[in-house]
């Protein structure tokens, strides 16, 4: 029997990052859901101060809904396809293989789109254009769509070789409507500027010119494209997979953090349905 503090202490805990802690979790208190997330910046983003402030991200807001069992995987920054390869693809599966995991918490996509060195990537020169397909190099844009696309394709089967809990459900989502501006990420009163607080898409729009006009139409048509086949792939399994269309969730002027990030009130009305989604999982 553990000592009485180390009960207390695991009976405290809703999240962790320790895999050795995780299996503590799942094995003290089984009447909880055991879940593990892995994501991105929508799962991960840091407070306004770092370390206090608001919860800022999907998962703080999910583990304060109820108390599960929850390895957190997510880092800002990471790619879908970066997430199902080498270090980070051996930890979750190793995750799921070890543990009977009833839920895994997939948020991923946005980053393989808008990360460093994607978006101008993905942009023509927008002089003079009047239509989004004028600005967009389509055949790169549908090259990257299709590695996201068999990202997911490959975490599905690994689920299906891989879990210990053989009716294990991923839930994501699908983002929502960003909106490109010149506004970056910022911390600490500003003290703290993420990559100079450069923003992520606006920079190489206006390096590429794209009209205005055209700017937030080409997110919506990235945002829908992501949305498109997520659900595509949940047609194909819907045993395995369970997609949250969260578009249209963000009031565009009150629930944005920066460009690309909600604020705390517009993280928690993502995890709310997400959140339904996994209680509505649970009383199947």
């Amino acid at each position: 029997m553990p000592p009485k503090g180390h009960t207390s202490s695991l009976r405290k805990l809703r999240c962790t990052r320790s895999p050795e802690k995780f299996r503590q979790l799942t094995r003290r208190f089984k009447s909880r859901l055991n879940l593990v997330a892995e994501g991105d910046s929508w799962f991960a983003y840091p407070r306004k101060w770092i370390l206090t402030g608001k919860p800022n991200n999907i998962i703080d807001h999910l583990k304060m809904m109820r108390k599960f069992n929850l390895l957190q995987l997510s880092s800002s920054g990471d790619e879908a396809v970066q997430m199902l390869s080498g270090d980070s693809k051996i930890h979750l599966l190793e995750a799921i293989h070890d543990n009977r995991v009833d839920t895994l918490l997939f948020s991923g996509g946005g980053n393989d789109l808008v990360g460093q060195y994607d978006m101008l990537f993905f942009l023509n020169d927008g002089a003079g254009a009047t239509s989004v397909d004028e600005c967009l190099n389509l055949p790169r844009l549908r090259r990257r769509l299709a590695q996201i696309e068999n990202a997911y394709r490959d975490l599905i089967e690994f689920c299906d070789e891989y879990s210990k809990k053989e009716d294990i459900v991923i839930v994501t989502h699908t983002y929502d409507y960003a909106k490109p501006d010149d506004q970056g990420a910022e911390f600490l009163g500003g003290l703290y500027q993420y990559d100079g607080g450069v923003s992520w898409m606006w920079p190489y729009m206006q390096k590429k010119r794209i009209p205005v006009e055209l700017r937030q139409p080409i997110v919506d048509r990235l945002i829908n494209s992501i949305a498109e086949l997520l659900i595509s792939v949940e047609q194909d399994r819907p045993d395995r997979i369970s997609v949250v269309d969260t578009r249209g969730t963000l009031d565009p002027g009150k629930d944005w953090l920066n460009e690309i990030h909600p604020n705390s009130r517009g993280f928690r009305k993502i995890a709310e349905k997400i959140f339904t989604r996994i209680e509505q999982l649970d009383n199947q």
